[in-house]
């Protein structure tokens, strides 16, 4: 009797995360799942961080084809790794990447890497501050000490004079640091960046480089790699009680 290989490999799933708001790390998911699919990929962006006005704008403004926007309504921590295997095996043979923006707290209660997670993105400052929060999702995930660990550190904000002398791991755990990207007044007035709220602007070519290479890091660590069906395929991410926002792969 002989296993049967045929059946196609789950996606990788990615989560970004920080421990306070204020990051910008719904827009950095939406730029990072662009720059993914401009490389190939197929990617399922979900927004388990209830707050939908800075995805929605961005991908109402924006929508691209093999970028899909899903978010659940209910998003308590009992039910994030039902929804993380719905998401997986629902898009298996159909995208390549899940990327999960959700807040610190929410994944680490949840399960962390148990919910079925590969690889968490901690998005943070690059003060001392910054690092010892990055350090502390990193623990509370259980995450093995690098080289063997999964949390990888992204530091936002960060203007051209200081990105080079940004140090390539934090000071206690020693997590790799694995990009920045820049404050971009043209995204300012997206809910990341503004109470006030507004319609999406297109950022800066440095915010968009930074993502390039973010984008070309997580390649290789996770790593991600097409794994979907080369035909176009239709499919969608159904749940009771979710929101489907479709473009390319999947379909409502």
């Amino acid at each position: 009797m002989t296993v049967d290989d045929t059946s196609p490999a789950r996606p990788a799933c990615v989560a970004l995360t920080q421990e306070h708001r204020g990051h910008g790390v719904s827009t950095a998911a939406y730029y990072l799942g662009r720059v993914l699919i401009a490389q190939g990929l197929h990617v399922l962006l979900v927004d388990l961080t209830g707050r939908r006005a800075c995805l929605n704008t961005l991908f109402a403004h924006g929508a691209v084809k093999n970028l899909v926007y899903w978010a659940p309504t209910t998003a308590q921590m009992h039910d994030i790794p039902a929804l993380v295997e719905q998401a997986r095996r629902e898009t298996t043979g159909h995208a390549d990447v899940i990327l999960l923006d959700i807040d610190a707290a929410l994944l680490e209660h949840s399960g962390g890497f148990a919910t079925g997670v590969d690889y968490v993105v901690t998005v943070t400052e690059p003060t001392e501050a910054g690092q010892q929060a990055a350090d502390r999702i990193a623990e509370r995930l259980h995450d093995a000490l690098p080289p063997y660990g999964r949390v990888g550190v992204v530091f936002s904000r960060i203007d051209a004079p200081s990105a080079s002398s940004l140090p390539e791991s934090t000071s206690k755990r020693h997590l790799p640091v694995i990009g920045y990207y820049p404050a971009d007044y043209l995204l300012a007035s997206g809910e990341d960046y503004s109470l006030k709220g507004g319609d999406a602007a297109a950022p800066h070519d440095t915010y968009l480089f930074a993502m390039l290479r973010l984008g070309q890091r997580l390649m290789q660590l996770v790593p991600l790699k097409r794994v979907s069906g080369a035909h176009d395929t239709k499919h969608v991410v159904s749940h009771p009680h979710g929101e489907q926002k479709s473009n390319g792969f999947l379909m409502p």
